[in-house]
């Protein structure tokens, strides 16, 4: 399962400060057994808003039972890495999804994120349409497709994330029409954080 963070900054604060504190690499509590897989940052103000995607992978939903208690603990009080992090950063909105399908690696210079109002029902139906646009992009990777839980986060309910060496490897993804079942209404090009271009 996966738990997404729509983030933006306060403008107000001087972008290598909110870089600075909003890099969420390492652990947010001790001992934490989520891991951040991605943290992404709009580049050239290619997309929608808000700017920033953190996806962070958890063991399942009861991990936000487990968030919920920490956060009206003592030991989060004390915590001045969160404290700090949640002054320095806006988390809009997030979301709960179901990962479908993940590339061999994470990592590449360039991300696109499709969201998609997808009309296929079933996970198959949508594993085998990422497939077929897999085999219809070449020069670019999969790296996540994501499924909303139920009205659990924002709209549209269905995340496609591609990665690409360079805009000139993107282009084609950009310029070939999705396949008609993805329904794509936004779209947004994205480094890796504090890679970005603002």
């Amino acid at each position: 399962m996966i738990y997404v963070e729509f983030i933006d900054r306060d403008s107000t604060i001087p972008i290598e400060v909110f870089r600075q504190i909003g890099n969420q690499q390492s652990a947010w509590a001790e001992g934490a057994g989520d891991r951040m897989i991605l943290q992404l940052g709009r580049t050239l103000r290619l997309g929608p808003k808000p700017s920033y995607l953190c996806f962070w992978e958890i063991s399942g939903i009861g991990r936000l039972d487990a968030w919920e208690e920490y956060f009206h603990s003592a030991a989060a009080v004390r915590n001045p890495r969160s404290q700090a992090m949640h002054r320095a950063i806006r988390i809009e909105r997030a979301g709960i999804y179901d990962l479908l399908c993940r590339g061999p690696s994470l990592e590449m210079p360039l991300y696109v994120v499709h969201y998609c109002e997808s009309t296929l029902v079933t996970d198959g139906e949508l594993s085998k349409a990422y497939e077929d646009c897999i085999q219809m992009n070449p020069d670019v990777s999969p790296i996540l497709l994501l499924r909303r839980l139920g009205r659990a986060g924002p709209d549209p309910g269905l995340l496609s994330i591609w990665g690409a060496r360079s805009y000139v490897a993107l282009e084609p993804l950009l310029r070939r029409e999705a396949p008609s079942a993805w329904n794509v209404v936004d779209l947004g090009v994205y480094r890796a954080f504090g890679e970005e271009v603002l």
